[in-house]
């Protein structure tokens, strides 16, 4: 591996970028998945129940059929608009984040500084990173934080192809959402 670093300065997380990678990577959760599959079946159960009503009888026989489906539209949009509102809470408690940060990666370690400091660590504290989209790549230290990367402050000619060079050199395990 070429003893090469990689410079992405001044990287700043917008409150609408944390929502989107943050809400991405909720929706792409196991769990989450399970329970949007969920809400999709039964929101369709009920709406094929008040379609067959209305094709035999000209009018639903039941409201509390269409109150359950009311109800399921409803709880699938307020469970989307917590989602976001809470991320949104959550960048606002994040001061760290809101920072401009300038990183470099090197063969041997992770560097950031920033108005807060500076902090650096070797590759293998890096559990694990995600690639959120085109644009982002998260390093988590540990499963409840992570380094925000903006992949468009790379500094050329460095690719995103030759950081994940560099992370299955340090055989970091890598998923994409």
């Amino acid at each position: 591996m070429k003893s090469r670093s990689y410079h992405l300065p001044a990287v700043h997380m917008s409150a609408d970028d944390y929502v989107a990678v943050n809400f991405r990577l909720w929706q792409a959760r196991p769990r989450t998945r399970f329970n949007h599959w969920l809400l999709a079946a039964a929101g369709l159960l009920l709406g094929v129940s008040v379609g067959l009503e209305v094709w035999e009888f000209g009018r639903p026989q039941t409201i509390s059929t269409l109150v359950f489906l009311a109800v399921a539209v409803l709880y699938g949009l307020f469970r989307f608009a917590l989602a976001r509102y809470q991320l949104r809470r959550g960048y606002a408690r994040q001061t760290a984040v809101q920072q401009p940060t300038d990183f470099t990666l090197t063969a041997t370690e992770i560097i950031g500084r920033n108005a807060l400091g500076q902090f650096s660590g070797p590759w293998k504290r890096i559990r694990r990173a995600v690639w959120a989209g085109p644009d982002w790549l998260l390093l988590y230290p540990s499963e409840t934080a992570c380094y925000y990367l903006d992949l468009r402050r790379l500094r050329p000619p460095a690719t995103p192809a030759d950081l994940a060079a560099l992370l299955e050199h340090h055989r970091i395990p890598q998923q994409r959402q």
